[in-house]
């Protein structure tokens, strides 16, 4: 199974996805910022990162990017409440670099499956 990392500055939903892949059988840390991922990447290293596109002092776009210059071959999820925002011009350059995009009301079989398929 996979050692998963996500960042979002939800407590709830962090708590509920990280509840849900554990039931899985993947292993799961959660951070509440985009500038906690790299630290919790040096103290417990990820096969895959999820991250929320808009969080408190940083969202997707800088982490993306900071993690690709950490790791470029590490896979990088973003999910988001907004999709609208991922799919705008703006966004879409500036996630060229994650593996998936996906709304977070997609089924946890999608995202399952995700992991599964880029952690082979």
């Amino acid at each position: 199974m996979a050692r998963i990392l996500i960042a979002d500055d939800d407590a709830d939903y962090r708590a509920a996805f990280i509840t849900a892949m554990q039931t899985l059988g993947h292993t799961v840390v959660g951070v509440d910022s985009g500038q906690k991922v790299l630290p919790a990447l040096a103290r417990s290293p990820a096969d895959i990162v999820f991250l929320d596109v808009l969080m408190e002092g940083g969202g997707a776009l800088s982490t993306l990017h900071a993690v690709h210059a950490h790791d470029p071959s590490l896979p990088v999820i973003v999910v988001t409440g907004h999709m609208e925002l991922v799919l705008s011009p703006l966004f879409t350059e500036g996630l060229r670099l994650a593996s998936a995009r996906f709304h977070k009301t997609e089924p946890l079989s999608s995202f399952d499956r995700t992991v599964r398929r880029l952690t082979e």
